[in-house]
């Protein structure tokens, strides 16, 4: 599939594509085509951008969505896109857990936290879940123990 990003920015620049939500780092933009593209606002959203590129890249457990490519500064992230999940709860039925604690806990995602240095509490959101093909998959999954460390630490030693 052939991406052409400087069409996309155009689009971006003239409202072609119709905003879904954001967070502290990056936009996302369905490119009404089945995918969408997060922009990063910062330095941190490449970083997660990176990070979900190489995650995808290299996973093989269909937990995690699809990335199909990205720029060659990150700043433009092109994945699957997944239909909204509005109850973590169907995340845990499943994957036949009963609460949080028994999902965190459970061999399989101790094996995706440790292999990719991922942050597990931030799947407790719904809005970091989606489902493609009936499955729910993990579609916010950028922020790892490096991002953190590097670009959010700051702000929670201020409170301390």
């Amino acid at each position: 599939m052939f991406i052409d990003f400087n069409d996309i920015m155009f689009g971006l620049r003239n409202g072609r594509y119709v905003y879904i939500g954001s967070g502290s780092s990056r936009e996302v933009y369905d490119l009404e085509n089945g995918y969408v593209v997060k922009v990063a606002k910062n330095k941190a959203g490449i970083e997660q951008n990176r990070a979900e590129y190489y995650i995808s890249a290299n996973d093989s457990s269909g937990i995690f969505a699809k990335v199909i490519e990205a720029s060659n500064d990150y700043g433009l992230l092109i994945m699957r896109k997944a239909k909204k999940i509005k109850d973590i709860r169907f995340v845990w039925n499943y994957f036949n857990a009963g609460n949080k604690h028994e999902f965190y806990e459970s061999p399989h995602m101790q094996r995706l936290k440790n292999k990719y240095k991922l942050l597990l509490g931030d799947f407790e959101k719904a809005s970091s879940w989606g489902i493609i093909k009936g499955r729910p998959v993990i579609i916010d999954y950028g922020f790892t123990r490096y991002v953190e460390k590097k670009y959010y630490r700051r702000f929670y030693e201020d409170d301390l």
